[in-house]
């Protein structure tokens, strides 16, 4: 039988002008300039204005907050390895004190192609060449099966071609600089560069055996099998292990277009015990809406007929309310980043004058969230991606924020400091004989953090620090 009946829902619902809003919010600010400039071309009433201004810039001492209403319908709504085999000791940490980088301006890719050329090649050969090229990822390795590739050359060349005539080609590539382009994998690309080499002694000999008959021994420490096996001394691996590691285990890393550069945010500024901060200007860019065309089209929409004057009274009426709703987005996202980081900085205000990471208090988003009024999925999308340049380096404001610990006299401390000494700890062991996590655990301990084993273990690993035994050196 069927019957109707009544009933009320509470559903909330975001605007569009709310979605813009959080959708901006998570941006960086290379991405925020992409998106404008897809806006501008966009909605012919959107302009960009370009002037040479300073960045406004906001202190911890003012009070930011009138910036920003709370209460705001937007606020109140919105919800093997490649490096294994290196010594500990060149181990980048997970710090983002991260120096500017500048892209090469010379793609590897180029380069190799430009010696293909060069080479006694065939045109067949060489058309084979090309397609191996394109298959070399940004590291300088081989990243497809020969007999793939080859299918490629049928599929996509109509190039019919055998496995060993791309072998043959590949073997050419593997000539090309830099030393150890083009090899399948870490023990190839060691082993091509070690036999480019010309010096004859005996390291080179024993380092040339190592990589290319006891690889994995080697990548695994095994180093008393090596010395049995080869019948060489301790002293004579240790000559051949160093020559190892003066190779390169990426050897075209550094040299494509796409090497990122990092955008700090936020300026932040130390005067003494007191902190100040400026926002990038790219995150405030100077829009408004271009009143003399709109002018110019609404006088001409009065000469046209009804049908076109209702059509071009609705293309003014939408560019003109969405470029009015973009520019505001924009102006919301710079006041909450604005606030966002003010709180921040006051929260965090010793770490960012002394750096040292056992002055960083353990901070939750929600804190932030409580401090400001807004919601926590708006502090998240505004830490997201987002640098603050300081006098230490670069920090990833999502790197401030961090869970309590307990330590045993009852003070808080956070999970970066303590993963901080370990690796203190680790990079102060004696490599012949590398720290367990059980001896790590007491060690902790005794600096006043009890933690279990499989606890200490995560953080080593979180930290990019392999187990001792893979950290034992000769």
């Amino acid at each position: 039988m069927i019957f109707q009946s009544q009933e009320m829902k509470m559903r909330q619902r975001l605007t569009k002008q709310q979605i813009l809003v959080a959708h901006l919010l998570g941006l960086s600010s290379e991405n925020l300039e992409q998106e404008i400039s897809k806006e501008v071309e966009e909605n012919p009433f959107l302009e960009e204005v370009i002037e040479d201004t300073s960045a406004s810039s906001a202190e911890t001492d003012n009070d930011t907050t009138d910036a920003l209403d709370p209460n705001d319908e937007y606020y109140t709504h919105t919800t093997y390895d490649y490096d294994d085999y290196r010594s500990a000791q060149t181990r980048s940490d997970n710090s983002d004190n991260t120096p500017f980088q500048q892209a090469d301006e010379t793609s590897f890719q180029t380069s190799l192609i430009e010696q293909l050329n060069m080479a006694p090649l065939t045109e067949r050969q060489k058309v084979i060449g090309n397609e191996l090229i394109g298959n070399i990822d940004e590291a300088g390795y081989m990243t497809r099966h020969i007999g793939i590739v080859a299918d490629d050359l049928a599929i996509r060349r109509n190039l019919e071609v055998s496995e060993t005539e791309v072998e043959e080609v590949l073997a050419t590539i593997q000539t090309f600089e830099p030393a150890g382009v083009g090899a399948r994998n870490l023990q190839e690309c060691l082993s091509l560069q070690l036999h480019r080499k010309t010096d004859n002694n005996t390291a080179l000999a024993n380092a040339i055996a190592v990589i290319d008959d006891h690889f994995d021994d080697f990548a695994n420490h095994r180093y008393e099998k090596i010395c049995k096996q080869l019948n060489i001394s301790e002293e004579e691996l240790l000559s051949a292990s160093d020559l190892i590691r003066t190779l390169n285990p990426k050897p075209c890393d550094g040299t494509t277009t796409a090497a990122p550069s990092l955008i700090p945010d936020f300026f932040i500024v130390r005067q003494g015990e007191h902190l100040s901060f400026t926002i990038n200007e790219r995150n405030r860019p100077k829009l408004r809406k271009d009143e003399s065309f709109i002018e110019r089209l609404s006088q001409e929409a009065k000469r046209q007929s009804d049908a076109q004057r209702r059509e071009t009274q609705n293309f003014i009426k939408k560019n003109t309310k969405d470029a009015e709703m973009f520019i505001s987005a924009i102006e919301q996202r710079y006041n909450t980043l604005q606030l966002v980081m003010s709180a921040i900085m006051k929260y965090q205000k010793r770490y960012l004058i002394t750096g040292n990471v056992a002055d960083l208090r353990p901070m939750l988003q929600k804190n932030i969230a409580e401090t400001t009024g807004l919601d926590i999925s708006t502090i998240s999308r505004v830490v997201n991606q987002k640098y603050a340049l300081t006098e230490h380096g670069i920090i990833l404001l999502k790197d401030l924020f961090s869970n309590a610990l307990q330590k045993d006299d009852g003070s808080d401390t956070t999970t970066k400091a303590i993963k901080e000494l370990l690796k203190n700890l680790i990079d102060n062991e004696d490599k012949k004989k590398p720290l367990t996590d059980e001896e790590l655990c007491v060690m902790l301990e005794q600096h006043g953090f009890p933690l279990a084993r499989r606890t200490v273990a995560k953080y080593r690993e979180t930290i990019g620090i392999p187990t001792a035994r893979l950290r034992k050196e000769l």
